[in-house]
Order: structure tokens, then sequence, then C-alpha cells
């Protein structure tokens, strides 16, 4: 558990006891799920909240404002492993705010690096809430950079026709952007319900800085929709690839079986038992088959080549 008490321009590192016997300072507590059930009574809310906490990972976005506090959750993306996140439930207060987490976050560590170098004047629980959306949000322009460059790739490799297997890689995209869709759109909604600010517990002056966190989000979300699109669209040219190659390989066959077609007619008059066939007993007739034959097929790929079919 870390204690930290809110002056005029810092953060000052503090105990337990120095928050409970405190009645009208300013605290920022980072504490973990086993320390948050430990002193539930302290603390005193909602179960289904604590519930939220401590159970696995797997919670939604949300903010729900009660009476005296508002109670949070939030996933933080792994840049390293994209499809990995980690929840990070808070409470704000009057006067304090909690974060609890089962891991050893990085980003509220620079979440105090950040006030530690900038020394921000009169620092406040909201600007370390805004702090919190800001550091967690600022890296993914690159993120979905780098995710529009993938796909662009795709795209390229699949315009010059190269022969590979792009469906595996286009599903991986395709995961990858439902994975940050599901993390955004509820993420607005959070920020939304904040900057309403129903019950009271953000300071009217900091409502703006939590509507450039709205404005954000909202733009990332819409980049990751026009990622689905651009997706979508490669997957449709990939396919119409493949029904072009088809139709190509078709188109030859069918050219090849027109050309030796007419073989098969010479080898099935020529293979009918009749006695009396003229050229049966003929001294060059067996010659005479294979120049036609030879004739024939090479008339056909003139014919098609000339017709702009081969």
């Amino acid at each position: 558990m870390k204690v930290y008490e809110l002056t005029k321009d810092n953060l000052v590192e503090c105990s337990f006891k120095d928050f409970i016997h405190s009645t009208d300072k300013q605290f920022w507590l980072i504490i973990n799920t086993d320390e948050l059930e430990e002193n539930i009574d302290y603390f005193n809310f909602s179960y289904q909240t604590v519930y939220d906490c401590v159970r696995n990972d797997d919670d939604t976005p949300k903010l729900d404002a009660y009476d005296n506090y508002s109670f949070g959750i939030i996933n933080i993306i792994e840049i390293k492993n994209f499809f990995k996140s980690y929840e990070l439930d808070f409470y704000l207060t009057k006067n304090s705010l909690i974060f609890v987490s089962k891991y050893d976050l990085e980003i509220i560590d620079n979440i105090l690096l950040a006030v530690s170098e900038k020394g921000t004047l009169n620092i406040s629980l909201d600007k370390i809430l805004y702090l919190l959306f800001d550091k967690m949000t600022i890296k993914d322009y690159d993120l979905l950079s780098n995710l529009e460059n993938e796909i662009f790739e795709v795209e390229e490799d699949v315009i010059e026709g190269k022969t590979k297997d792009y469906i595996t890689d286009i599903v991986s995209l395709k995961k990858k952007i439902l994975f940050l869709k599901k993390q955004y759109e509820p993420l607005l909604d959070v920020i939304e319900d904040l900057y309403e600010n129903e019950n009271e517990m953000l300071n009217q002056n900091s409502i703006a800085y939590f509507k450039i966190i709205f404005n954000r989000i909202e733009r990332l979300n819409n980049k990751v929709k026009n990622l689905s699109d651009y997706t979508t669209q490669v997957r449709e040219s990939y396919q119409a690839q493949i029904e072009i190659n088809t139709n190509n390989t078709m188109k030859i066959f069918t050219v090849l079986t027109a050309i030796f077609y007419p073989l098969s007619l010479i080898v099935g008059w020529y293979g009918m038992n009749f006695v009396n066939m003229p050229e049966i007993t003929w001294k060059y007739g067996y010659i005479f088959v294979i120049c036609l034959s030879i004739s024939v097929v090479a008339f056909g790929f003139f014919l098609f080549k000339k017709k702009k079919w081969l």
C-alpha cells in the first residue's frame, strides 16, 4: 500500500493511519485487492464494487456513481502483448482517490514521475485521475499507426498478387481491431459519465480536462472503425484476387481443352472398326495423322493467341 498526501504542488508519502485520522486533507492511495478487503469496514464501499475489484480481470470498463463516491473500472492495454490488458479500479471521493489493482502497473509509476518532474501546481485528485486517462491513451496513436501499417503491408502484397494465404493475417488484424473496439467504446461512456459529474465528485474547473480526454478517445474509436473498414476492404480485395486467379486457371484449362479436343475427335475417328478405311492401307497414313494432329494444335494456339485468350 502506498499513501500520498496532496499538498499544493506535490505529493508527500505518508501512512494509512495519517489518511484515517485526517478529515480535511486529500489523499491518493494505491492498494491491492487484499488490502481493500482488509479495510472494507473503514472504506464502507458497496460490496458489489469490492466484488468487482476482487474477481477475475474480465470486467468491461464502467463508472458507477454513488452518493458519496464514484467507482470506475478501466483496462490498461499491454502494448508489448497486444491482446493482454490489466484491470485497474478506482474510487473517487471528496477527499481521496483510491487505485485498486492486483498488479504493479507501470502507468502508476508514470503518473508519479509526471507529477514529480513537472512540479504540477495546485495538484488535485481530479488531475491525478486525468493523468491516468492521459497516460493510458497517449501512446495509442502509435499503436493504431502500427496497426494501419500492418494492414497496408497485407494490402500491398495482395495487390502485387503474391502467393500466400492471407486469411490468417486478416483474421489476426480483425481480432486486434475488435479488441481495441471493446476497450474504447465502454471507455467513452466512463469518461462521459465522469464529466457529467452527477454526484459532484469532480471540481467544476476540472471537467474541461475530461472533455479533452473524451474527444481523444472518440478520435481513437473512430480511427479503429476506419481500420475495421480498411481491413474489410483488404479482405474483399484478397477474395477478389483469389477469384481472378481461379478464373485465370479455369480459363487456361478451358483453352487447352478446346485446343486438344479435336485430337480426341481424330483418335475417335481412326479408332472406328471399319475394314474399308482409305488411310488404313495408305503408306503415309500414320505420318499424315501425326502432321494433321500437330497442325490442329498449332492452329488452335495461333487462334487463341490472336484472340488474346492465352
